[in-house]
């Protein structure tokens, strides 16, 4: 039917090409007004056990689709992009059939699919994708020829008859219902068995869940924590910490992702229960903020407390005590009292769009001056004893710290402590900006723009201003350090990338923005 995924299942990785594409180009869909999804819903063959659904609309309408393809049209530099992906899909036709004679005039609004986890560990998961079928007759007039390409009868289960991919003996595909559906036999069987019995909408875990994707949603994926716990088996020889990780997913809500576009941005939203919360849950103050990075970072990013992830981290594998032992020969520090207990968390920077301005650095948050100081005097001899090269002490505006020159680099890198914070940087300026910075990030016009595409109750943890990272990217081009040539027009596509989490409750929403110029 198309050019097959030269491993694994080649329709299902045509399909699944297919509503990549047609998510992101809009293609096909009416002129009405409404931009919900109407027709059979595909959860209808998922069955109610399934970890993993995700389910898209492939044919927007009205307003969706008016904001699908202008976002499209930046994004993909095409003036019609429905049209430039009908080309490229009968262009990649093979045999005797193509999209817009055997796929396009039946293809409905939707299309989902669903995965199963193996009851056994060493088994591969069982999977399961369905599409919509909008024009009954013209679905019928084609499934022959669809049949008779690279295709053959192969049974039939409770009264439907299915079809093998001849190329690729793990594919079975088959007309359900109101679906087209390809999957493995296994797979095919469930949603044949889900579409004559219980599926997964009417299971109301997902109802809920799926009950607060925002209404103009392209496209969502359901996760079930208790399947993908409950296919993980007991892990009797995993760390008693492990175990327990294990046991607070199977009693976890589900996780949703949910992924809209406009004209102005393309944003994709993904919340889940106390596990996801737990896991960003922190005992530490010592917070390092996207905010209090530079002015005029065009990259600037900041973690939560690294101690306390890591130190569960550490703990749940099981190999604390081997990477205590480790870091008190190799570094000379006590893993928990020097570096987990006081160690808070993380900020980075870059700047410049050239590269004899670039510049950047990172800051780190401890507990207090003490456990700072103690870390930057080990850097110190570490980097002077493992380099080679001279490190001259340096004390500047409060602080106290010492600086490398690198060989071959215009300019030195720069480590400072002052108080209860520890600085590391491309330049003196950086250092110091990290410490005292002339101007926030959140108080720059482009940061704040940025940050505010999150929305209300979002605390950034990533950000990007994309025009002077494309000038940077244009110096380079230039001075033919690299051809970027290719690249660029896409890049002027985006005005910022916004990364942000949100607390309501016990969920925790992450939240992810492109901005679009």
């Amino acid at each position: 039917m198309f050019r097959r995924h030269p491993h694994g299942a080649r329709l299902f990785a045509a399909l699944v090409a297919l509503l990549i594409a047609l998510v992101a180009a809009g293609c096909g869909g009416s002129d009405s007004t409404t931009s919900s999804s109407s027709g059979p819903d595909p959860a209808t063959v998922a069955p109610a056990d399934a970890a993993l659904y995700g389910q898209a609309i492939v044919r927007p309408s009205g307003d969706m689709k008016a904001g699908v393809v202008a976002a499209a049209r930046k994004v993909l530099l095409v003036d019609d992009p429905g049209a430039e992906l009908t080309r490229l899909l009968d262009e990649s036709a093979t045999g005797d059939t193509n999209f817009s004679r055997d796929v396009e005039p039946w293809l409905g609004q939707t299309v989902g699919g669903f995965l199963l986890m193996p009851s056994d560990r060493s088994a591969d998961p069982d999977w399961a994708v369905a599409i919509t079928i909008a024009d009954r007759d013209a679905f019928d007039d084609a499934l022959p020829r669809l049949r008779a390409d690279d295709q053959r009868q192969a049974g039939s289960y409770r009264g439907v008859r299915y079809d093998q991919e001849t190329n690729d003996a793990s594919t079975y595909v088959a007309p359900v219902g109101d679906f087209y559906v390809a999957g493995t036999l296994a797979g095919l069987r469930a949603a044949i068995d889900a579409s004559k019995g219980s599926n997964l909408a009417d299971v109301s875990r997902f109802t809920d869940a799926v009950a607060d994707i925002p209404e103009n949603a392209l496209a969502f994926v359901y996760a079930d924590p208790k399947a993908i716990a409950s296919a993980a088996g007991s892990l009797d020889d995993a760390p008693a910490n492990a175990r327990k990780a294990l046991t607070r997913l199977a009693e976890g809500d589900p996780v949703i992702a949910s992924l809209t576009a406009t004209a102005d941005e393309i944003a994709i939203e993904a919340s889940g229960g106390a596990q996801v919360t737990e896991a960003l849950d922190s005992d530490s103050d010592a917070e390092v903020t996207v905010g209090q990075m530079p002015g005029d970072s065009w990259l600037a990013l900041a973690t939560p407390p690294l101690g306390p992830i890591v130190r569960s981290a550490l703990a749940s594998s099981g190999v604390h005590d081997e990477a205590a032992a480790q870091v008190q020969q190799n570094v000379g520090l006590d893993l928990d009292r020097d570096l987990l207990e006081p160690l808070g968390g993380l900020g980075v920077f870059v700047r410049g769009e050239s590269p004899l301005d670039i510049g950047g650095g990172a800051l780190l948050q401890m507990t207090d001056a003490v456990a700072a100081q103690r870390l930057l005097t080990r850097i110190q001899a570490i980097v002077g004893a493992g380099l080679g090269v001279p490190v001259r002490p340096l004390a500047v505006s409060g602080a106290r710290g010492f600086q490398v020159q690198i060989p071959q680099s215009p300019q030195p890198i720069v480590v400072l402590a002052k108080d209860d914070r520890l600085a590391a940087g491309y330049a003196a300026s950086s250092a110091q900006d990290l410490l005292d910075p002339q101007q926030r990030f959140d108080d720059s016009s482009d940061g704040k723009a940025a940050i505010d595409t999150l929305g209300d109750g979002y605390t950034p943890a990533f950000v990007l201003i994309v025009p002077p990272l494309a000038g940077l990217l244009r110096s380079l081009d230039q001075l033919e350090v690299a051809d970027l040539s290719s690249v660029l027009p896409y890049v002027d596509a985006y005005r910022s990338l916004a990364i942000g989490t949100k607390r309501d409750g016990d969920r925790t929403s992450v939240r992810i923005v492109a901005a679009l110029r």
